[in-house]
């Protein structure tokens, strides 16, 4: 086996296992929203524990699985074909089966959506962010951002003058790099900038987010799950400082034209993955997983419980973008994901997309100019 056929079977069977992941995460998403949020729709907790229910999770799970497979066999089929674009069409089939799917069962649910509460729950003191603990962690992403630009720095003259940075399937390299600021310190710019966008992210979890529950078990699975997200995007930091501070290291290799092994770095990007994906699952969206959800109302009955994440339905754009002006917070949970999205009815969410739009052009420009191409 040429070293041609050797990238394509490890780049399929790389494509294979993310799509193989995201199966997984679909699979799991209906059970891991909140209990009173079914397909982006307000249920009632209830609805969950129907036939009808069972049959929209049961469909909407099988149209998920039997597209993945679809798309793996597309995948597969790259390997004969073109690579990189049948590969993409494969990514992009799963995709646009998975939305196409989850709209259906949305479709199905509206007809037993349920009113929401009347009355709100409100916290009458500030919420208590105890984000220092975080502050001290996110300074390691940096220090090793910073480390390792020092130290380029001082072995400058030992970079050659070019050095390869992008190989082809060949093996051969077409894609060159200078002993120049943007050559060598252009990675780096990538990770400082990568890092910093999820510090972003990280401070807006802890400060603009809205507490939904404000007491009981709830209430601490909420905390709980707004300490996981940030401690995941910290994760996502150590790991793109510790790959972009050595991507300027590839070219002091003994054999620099030769390609790096990426092998051992993909199978680790998957383990890391699945980790995350774990944590994420195990987690819920709000907490709604966790042993502490919901305990207060099955031990005390509550005639008054609350159900709904203090959003309208009819806010939300195919159960995806939220957009009520009326509202004040900047970020809301997803009804449909893990995480949090954007209120796009408030004008204070705007810059917030231009920065994610400035931060994406930004890489790319990086990118561009850091690299000769042949």
């Amino acid at each position: 086996m040429n070293f041609h056929d050797a990238v394509l079977r490890w780049l399929a069977l790389f494509l294979c296992a993310e799509t193989l992941a995201v199966a997984i995460l679909f699979h799991f998403l209906p059970q891991i929203t909140r209990r009173d949020i079914f397909f982006a729709v307000t249920v009632d907790p209830d609805f969950r524990k129907s036939p009808e229910a069972r049959r929209i999770v049961r469909r909407f799970r099988t149209a998920v699985w039997l597209h993945s497979f679809v798309a793996i066999g597309i995948v597969f089929a790259g390997m004969l074909v073109h690579p990189p674009l049948v590969s993409l069409i494969g990514i992009g089939w799963q995709m646009v089966a998975v939305i196409h799917a989850f709209l259906h069962a949305r479709k199905r649910t509206i007809p037993c959506a349920a009113l929401p509460a009347a009355h709100r729950e409100a916290v009458l003191i500030p919420r208590p962010v105890r984000g220092l603990g975080f502050a001290l962690l996110q300074i390691g992403p940096l220090a090793i951002l910073a480390a390792s630009a020092i130290y380029i720095r001082t072995i400058w003259y030992r970079i050659p003058e070019h050095f390869p940075v992008h190989w082809g399937l060949d093996g051969r390299p077409n894609g060159w790099g200078t002993r120049s600021f943007m050559g060598v310190y252009g990675g780096w710019l990538i990770g400082l900038l990568v890092c910093a966008f999820m510090e972003f992210l990280a401070y807006g979890i802890l400060h603009w987010t809205r507490q939904i529950r404000s007491s009981g078990g709830d209430s601490q699975s909420e905390a709980h799950f707004r300490r996981v997200q940030v401690g995941i995007l910290i994760a996502l930091e150590y790991f793109f400082a510790l790959v972009f501070s050595g991507i300027p290291f590839a070219a002091l290799r003994p054999h620099p034209n030769q390609a790096p092994h990426i092998i051992p770095f993909l199978l680790g990007t998957l383990v890391f993955i699945a980790v995350l994906f774990g944590i994420l699952i195990h987690t819920g969206q709000g907490g709604a997983n966790l042993s502490a959800a919901g305990a207060d109302s099955d031990i005390i009955p509550n005639p008054r419980r609350i159900i709904g994440d203090r959003t309208p339905d009819h806010c939300w754009r195919a159960g995806v973008f939220y957009v009520n002006p009326d509202d004040p917070a900047i970020l809301v949970e997803k009804r449909f994901g893990i995480g949090y999205t954007l209120n796009f009815g408030r004008p204070s969410a705007w810059p917030v997309l231009l920065l994610i739009v400035a931060f994406i052009a930004g890489i790319l420009g990086i990118a561009f100019h850091s690299t000769i191409r042949h």
